[in-house]
């Protein structure tokens, strides 16, 4: 049976498992996903957490139904109000992993890229392109933190200097990886996706620009939200991509960088809306 109506599905990296356990954070999060009851949501660096933690905590705010990716490390999980098929776990040649499951009709694919270097990235980005279309599959989402930029906010990060600086002081202190392309924003991991049928439905539907950043929180610096510091340092790190023949249906997409999200986590979650049969 199908049904008809909006489908409402988000991401948010919740910060080393909610630094460690802190419960106040934990709660936080629950109260703002109660608010925002999403059906599908995705989650990453669930650090600490066990299949059984991942149940319990999705069932205080209504999820039935959960996946993990694996026990150890920085873990990707996804929880829903609809059954959750998993499909298949990977975390060989991935720096965190990649998980593909099944709900509502849609194959979902939820990931963290490396944080240290672009790279190894590209080559996730790959994977999980050669991944997708040897398995065929079609109405398909890619969720989660993929720590690269996409060429949709290109205009935008080139007034973002001090973030600039930031990363290159970084890459120098640390020879051996390299999130910076001879000096430069990569937009080449975002730009694999699009380029084998993926849309950016946050680049494409949230304007302008500036309003699209995810990263960080003014929590992680311990400032106010409002904080001007914060814009020159922001990027976004967060996606929801979907297949071309989804697009059409994606009738909203929302980065919650608001203040009700503030002191939850170092990122920002998205979201998308879907209006479609399932």
């Amino acid at each position: 049976a199908q049904t008809s109506g909006a489908l409402h599905l988000a991401s948010y990296n919740v910060f080393n498992g909610f630094e460690h356990g802190n419960k106040m954070q934990q709660e936080s999060f629950i109260n703002w996903v109660k608010k925002q009851k999403p059906d599908i949501l995705a989650l990453q660096e669930l650090v600490g957490f066990k299949a059984a933690d991942l149940e319990a905590l999705a069932g205080s705010y209504g999820h039935q139904y959960t996946a993990l990716l694996k026990e150890e490390g920085y873990p990707v999980g996804i929880t829903s109000k609809f059954p959750v098929e998993i499909i298949h776990r990977q975390t060989k040649d991935f720096w965190h992993g990649m998980l593909h499951v099944r709900i509502a009709g849609l194959h979902i694919i939820i990931t963290h890229l490396s944080p240290f270097e672009w790279k190894f990235r590209k080559k996730e980005a790959e994977r999980i392109i050669s991944y997708i279309t040897e398995n065929r599959l079609d109405s398909c989402v890619i969720m989660g933190d993929l720590n690269a930029h996409s060429p949709l906010d290109a205009d935008e990060l080139a007034t973002h200097l001090p973030l600039k600086q930031q990363m290159r002081l970084w890459d120098k202190n640390n020879p051996s990886y390299g999130n910076l392309k001879k000096g430069r924003f990569d937009y080449s991991v975002i730009a694999t996706f699009l380029s084998a049928g993926f849309e950016d439905a946050i680049g494409r539907l949230v304007q302008p620009a500036a309003s699209r950043m995810t990263f960080p929180a003014a929590f992680l610096y311990g400032w106010p939200w409002n904080d001007d510091r914060r814009k020159p340092l922001s990027e976004r790190l967060d996606y929801i991509l979907v297949t071309d023949n989804l697009f059409p249906y994606c009738v909203k997409a929302i980065v919650h960088n608001g203040q009700d999200a503030e002191g939850i986590s170092d990122h920002y979650p998205v979201s998308i809306i879907l209006q479609y049969d399932y």
